[in-house]
């Protein structure tokens, strides 16, 4: 299963700081997007009281989030510093490539409805085969020595499966489009925010696994 509430613990911040007044909640649910998943803030920056810094540290987290469930998809424990920030990276290089098209919102009641049409980022869960036969490699061919503990075996698995996705990255495509219903919620100050449920939603489908 895809993270679900992991992404809504560290991400909340970025969703729910946005005024009213003259509020647009297709541009507000392109800009959050281009943030979290390009870590493009501009349009964002505009409609949410966020400076550079604070966007930019709210998409690494997003990342991290992404690379926190790596490990945990592949059955990976703790790595090094050095191996998570490559997970980190290769994250990094593989939303960059994210496509989404942000439909106009539709009004209701004093909330929105805003349809998003996401073309799901292939390049891992075509890399399925690749990886189980390396690992399968791997088992069968390590000398137990050369991994005297867990971090030096984890970081060593991380490695060959980034090293797996990297070799398929130039043949990078996109599954068949997807619509998502994104609700954008007006809370008791009068303040709009993506609802609770609504990245979470997304990531299901950004990237395939």
């Amino acid at each position: 299963m895809k993270k679900r509430a992991m992404l809504l613990v560290v991400l909340a911040v970025v969703l729910l700081m946005a005024g009213c007044s003259g509020f647009d909640a297709t541009k507000y649910v392109r800009g959050a997007l281009n943030n979290i998943y390009l870590g493009d803030p501009a349009e964002y920056m505009e409609l949410v009281d966020v400076t550079e810094e604070e966007a930019a540290e709210e998409y690494e987290q997003g990342i991290e989030v992404e690379a926190d469930f790596f490990l945990q998809y592949y059955g990976i424990g703790e790595v090094s510093d050095e191996v998570y920030r490559q997970i980190v990276e290769m994250y990094k290089e593989i939303y960059k490539q994210s496509k989404f098209e942000v439909q106009e919102a539709v009004k209701n009641g004093d909330d929105y409805n805003v349809e998003v049409l996401i073309s799901p980022i292939d390049v891992i869960v075509n890399s399925e085969d690749d990886i189980s036969t390396a690992v399968d490699e791997f088992v069968t061919s390590a000398d137990p020595a050369d991994y005297p503990d867990d971090l030096s075996l984890n970081d060593a698995l991380a490695r060959l499966v980034i090293g797996v996705i990297d070799q398929n990255m130039p043949d990078l495509g996109w599954l068949e489009q997807k619509s998502v219903i994104v609700k954008v919620e007006k809370d008791d100050a009068g303040y709009y925010g993506l609802s609770d449920d609504a990245v979470s939603q997304l990531d299901q489908d950004m990237i395939a696994y």
